[in-house]
């Protein structure tokens, strides 16, 4: 049972990272996912020599992103007509640019896969020389459910699915955010369950009766 040293320890670590979504923010996030991919274009197209040079985004003072003067949305996938051959409308001079070891390289990148969750998750549980049934079970997870995450290579579990694992296995606050990013998530500080839980992590407490406990405290979803 938590007591109210913990409860006053986790009020703390709340007010110190718990940061309320707003559209603003949202915003923000989706223009510097934008101008990320803008800069990674860039610095892709630099490195091979694929025809001019994009200007890399630059962040202002606000923590916005400036793609330059010359930046455009309607062509800034584009290459310049100089790069094609006016009558077979080939792209025969960017094929010629590019050398044989760039083109491997690229192969080689397309060929490569990041481990999927149910890859991470079962290798953790082997590593850990654990049983499928004591995963699960201090995971709140039924049987039918894991076996579907072990059949399924490409299973796309919820987000609370993933922090139950990552509390079960017993995973460093570090494991955990790597675990959640196979599935395709990240610990927000915009959710409380996920400041709280990381608490928890940090401070390597795994007892899902004390965590559920708290949740339950601030009014957050259990893991049940």
């Amino acid at each position: 049972m938590a007591d109210k040293k913990l409860f006053r320890k986790i009020e703390k670590y709340i007010n110190k990272y718990y940061e309320p979504e707003d559209t603003g923010s949202k915003e923000h996030r989706r223009e510097k996912k934008r101008f990320f991919l803008l800069a990674k274009i860039a610095e892709f197209r630099e490195k091979w020599g694929l025809g001019e040079t994009l200007q890399a985004p630059r962040e202002d003072a606000d923590g916005y992103y400036d793609a330059g003067d010359d930046a455009d949305d309607s062509d800034a996938g584009e290459y310049s007509p100089s790069e094609f051959d006016a009558k077979s409308v080939k792209k025969t001079k960017l094929i010629r640019s590019m050398s044989k070891a760039a083109q491997r390289s690229i192969e080689d990148l397309m060929s490569q896969r990041e481990e999927t969750f149910s890859e991470r998750l079962l290798r953790m549980i082997d590593e850990r020389g654990l049983e499928d049934s004591e995963v699960y079970t201090k995971a709140h997870i039924d049987r039918r459910h894991f076996s579907k995450i072990r059949k399924d290579v490409d299973y796309a579990p919820n987000k609370k699915t993933v922090l139950a694992f990552a509390i079960a296995l017993e995973l460093s606050l570090d494991e955990a955010k790597d675990l959640l990013q196979s599935a395709g998530f990240a610990l927000s500080r915009s959710s409380k369950r996920d400041i709280i839980v990381a608490y928890f992590l940090q401070n390597k407490l795994y007892d899902m009766f004390e965590i559920n406990e708290v949740l339950d405290a601030y009014d957050q979803p259990v893991f049940a």
